[in-house]
């Protein structure tokens, strides 16, 4: 009696696209990279330095007692990363603290922390402003709600 091979050809197949889809994921898990990366939106050019605005993200949604960071990232018109370019954050309510006001390696980061006293829902803001491109992220706040 005659044996088909096929049954084993079609198992071998699957199992190695299965195994490249597994790899496919685990080899950016692993390293800490995207597969592909996520750019987002490309401000710009400003007018004095040339420069490209990234933000991420470009909208939020929080519980009020959270502080969310908001990242700039300013690039040339290459994509490579600017340093010493001045970042300005101004919110609608509350405060966005920064480490430096300038980016290093291209990048500065903003902790926004919402106004106190209110648990309502609104939508709140911050302007980041490099040069003359101004980018508004907005934030959606949620009360913060327990025991459910």
């Amino acid at each position: 009696m005659a044996h088909s091979t096929k049954p084993l050809r079609l198992f071998g197949v699957c199992f190695l696209v299965g195994l490249g889809y597994w790899g496919a994921w685990l080899a950016p898990a692993c390293s800490g990279r995207d597969l592909l990366p996520d750019t987002g939106r490309r401000y710009g050019p400003t007018t004095s330095g040339g420069y490209y605005v990234r933000i991420k993200p470009s909208a939020l949604t929080m519980a009020h007692m959270q502080q969310p960071s908001v990242v700039v990232t300013i690039e040339d018109g290459v994509g490579q990363p600017v340093d010493d370019v001045l970042v300005s954050f101004v919110p609608s309510e509350g405060a966005v603290v920064t480490e430096t006001s300038h980016t290093r390696g291209g990048t500065v980061t903003g902790t926004f922390t919402a106004a106190t006293g209110s648990d309502s829902p609104r939508t709140a803001f911050v302007v980041v402003t490099v040069e003359n491109v101004e980018v508004t992220v907005f934030i959606d706040i949620v009360p913060a709600v327990f025991g459910r």
